[in-house]
C-alpha cells in the first residue's frame, strides 16, 4: 500500500545515454494501484527491482519510438514463459504497437498480455484507482502525454514533444510535471520535435505546475545550467530526475 501519489523514474535517458542510464520509463503508484508509463531499454530489470511486473495495473506506451517501448520484449518473455505465466497484464499504446513488436519477434507468443489502442486526440482511462488522462502532443504521430490523478494529487508526463499548448492544458495545475529536455540549454532544432530547458520552463509556467522535473536529456548537456534556465522561465522549483529516486506529488 502506497500512501499518496508517487512516481519513480526507472529510466530518464534519451535515445542514447550514459553508461549508467536507462531509457524512458516511469512507475506511478498510489494505494494498491500502479502503472508504468513507457518501457525503454534497460528499464524492465529496474522495474523488477522495485516490484513484480505481474502486480502492475497496466503498461502505457506514449509513442512508437524504440527508446520508449523496447523492453516490452523482455516483458513478453517474462509473461509468456516466466513468472508471469497464469497472470494477466494490460498494455495500452498507439495504433500499430503490437504490429511493431511482432515485426521483431515474429509469431512468438504474447500470452497473458492484452493490447489496447489509445485513441487519437484526448481521453481518459482508469487503472485501478488511478485516473489517467491523455492528450496528443507534436512528435511521432501519435504521441500521447499522460496525466495521472489520485485523491486530489496529480503527476503529468509530457512524453517527447515540441513546444505546444495541448500539454500545458493537460497539465493545468498539476503537482509534478515531468518534461523532456533533450537539448538542454541549446537551441531548439528545427524539424526535430523536442524541448530545450527554456521551452520546458515555459510549458510549466503556462500550466501553473507545482514542480518541474526534467528528463530525457542527451549526454553532454549541462544539467545544472538547464535547471537554472528552466527555473528562470518557469519561476517555480525545478530539478533533474534521478533514476530510482521516488518523487511524491
Amino acid at each position: 500500500m502506497i500512501d499518496g501519489l508517487e512516481i519513480i523514474p526507472l529510466g530518464a535517458g534519451a535515445a542514447f545515454g550514459d553508461p549508467n542510464q536507462a531509457q524512458s520509463s516511469y512507475l506511478v503508484r498510489a494505494g494498491d494501484s500502479s502503472a508504468v508509463l513507457d518501457m525503454g531499454s534497460g528499464t524492465f530489470n529496474r522495474l523488477t527491482g522495485v516490484m513484480d511486473p505481474i502486480d502492475l495495473g497496466a503498461v502505457l506506451i506514449s509513442h512508437l519510438h524504440p527508446d520508449h517501448l523496447s523492453d516490452l520484449l523482455a516483458l513478453r518473455v517474462y509473461m509468456a514463459h516466466g513468472p508471469g505465466v497464469g497472470h494477466a497484464l494490460e498494455v495500452h499504446g498507439p495504433a500499430g504497437l503490437r504490429d511493431r513488436l511482432d515485426s521483431i519477434v515474429g509469431g512468438e507468443s504474447w500470452a497473458h498480455m492484452t493490447f489496447h489502442e489509445i485513441p487519437r486526440g484526448e481521453g481518459t482511462m482508469l487503472v485501478g484507482d488511478l485516473v489517467i488522462a491523455h492528450a496528443e502532443v507534436p512528435h511521432l504521430p501519435p504521441t500521447h502525454a499522460m496525466r495521472v490523478d489520485h485523491a486530489g494529487r496529480s503527476i503529468t508526463y509530457g512524453a517527447d514533444c515540441a513546444p505546444n499548448d495541448a500539454l500545458s492544458d493537460l497539465a493545468r495545475g498539476t503537482d509534478v510535471l515531468l518534461l523532456e529536455c533533450s537539448w538542454g540549454t541549446g537551441d531548439l532544432v528545427e524539424g526535430v520535435p523536442h524541448l530545450n530547458a527554456a521551452a520546458a520552463g515555459e510549458i510549466a509556467r503556462r500550466a501553473e505546475a507545482g514542480r518541474l522535473v526534467l528528463v530525457h536529456g542527451y549526454p553532454g548537456i549541462d544539467r545544472e545550467a538547464s535547471v537554472a534556465q528552466a527555473q528562470a522561465v518557469f519561476g517555480g522549483p525545478v530539478e533533474w530526475a534521478r533514476e530510482g529516486r521516488t518523487i511524491t506529488a
